[in-house]
């Protein structure tokens, strides 16, 4: 769920919170090992995300208990917070959010301008809205499960190319929220054509599944990411990898399919040329995927078996 677009199922659930509590601020949040990130908002006032450990909600999360603070700017239990004087809301009060397993992913937070609780406050409602987006994030994740049962090339196993573009997307928004370097290759097999025409098309796809295994290797974080986008295009994410580790993977590619050696009609083996890009603190994803494609044509140009870097 991290870093997926606006969901309604989870903006009618602040929605509701907000008008319940007459709150100026109900969210909803996720939280990874560094940050804590609003999946859904009631008002932009509200940050996107927060580093963990600025975050008051990072104290649900710890404790998996509700936490109710009449006055954040006088509650002792904040004292020396790093933003809990500075920010305009007073009164917050959060119920965290449970998985499947029952571990705290996130949580369900309301904030208002006012210190002290509204009006015949009870967090129960609170509770409960909790309770039914612990539900909806259940049927998110079965729902990509088949989501991505129904988007995976049958011929390679990896994800095809409608589920690599929503991928791509969710990567680039990610790289932007955490400043965490990450690089796409794409790669292009090459004289697969000559493979096709002559030793016949049942051979040429024998190459496809066995290139998309072998690919399917180097995506080896959670957040890496391997697919078939083309007829003999394939891409790679790299998540965590800056332009010299990018140019070190591709680099291990070329000599790993070497290695293998899968055979190829009319040149020996199979190689494969390769394009490189790590995306700019200030570029939109359009931008990155083209700076990739043109870095793999000049590897193309350049003779082809070898890696660019643009």
């Amino acid at each position: 769920m991290l870093d997926t677009p606006p969901d309604e199922r989870f903006d009618r659930i602040t929605r509701i919170a907000a008008r319940v509590y007459g709150a100026d601020v109900a969210f909803l949040s996720f939280v990874d090992a560094d940050q804590q990130w609003m999946k859904s908002k009631t008002s932009d006032a509200l940050s996107d995300h927060i580093e963990r450990d600025r975050s008051i909600c990072t104290m649900v999360v710890a404790s998996g208990a509700e936490m109710v603070i009449e006055d954040m700017r006088q509650d002792p239990m904040l004292e020396g917070h790093p933003v809990a004087r500075d920010i305009p809301w007073r009164f917050y009060a959060g119920v965290p959010l449970r998985g499947e397993e029952g571990s705290v992913i996130g949580t369900l937070c309301i904030l208002r301008e006012e210190p002290g609780a509204p009006p015949a406050f009870n967090i129960d409602v609170l509770r409960d809205l909790a309770d039914i987006s612990s539900h909806e994030l259940t049927l998110a994740r079965r729902n990509t499960e088949l989501h991505q049962l129904s988007n995976t090339d049958a011929l390679t196993g990896l994800p095809n190319r409608r589920m690599f573009d929503q991928e791509f997307h969710r990567s680039w928004r990610r790289a932007r929220r955490t400043g965490v370097s990450t690089s796409l290759l794409l790669l292009d097999l090459d004289h697969f054509k000559e493979v096709n025409d002559t030793a016949g098309h049942q051979a040429g796809d024998q190459v496809l599944a066995k290139f998309g295994r072998f690919l399917s290797s180097f995506a080896a974080r959670p957040d890496d990411l391997a697919a078939r986008v083309g007829g003999e295009e394939f891409a790679l994410i790299l998540a965590g990898s800056d332009e010299p580790g990018a140019a070190k993977v591709a680099d291990a590619i070329i000599r790993a399919l070497d290695a293998i050696a899968l055979p190829h009609p009319l040149r020996k083996v199979i190689t494969t040329s390769i394009g490189c890009a790590t995306l700019r603190s200030d570029e939109d994803h359009v931008n990155w995927w083209t700076r990739a494609d043109r870095a793999l044509y000049a590897a193309k140009a350049g003779g082809r078996a070898q890696a660019q870097s643009l």
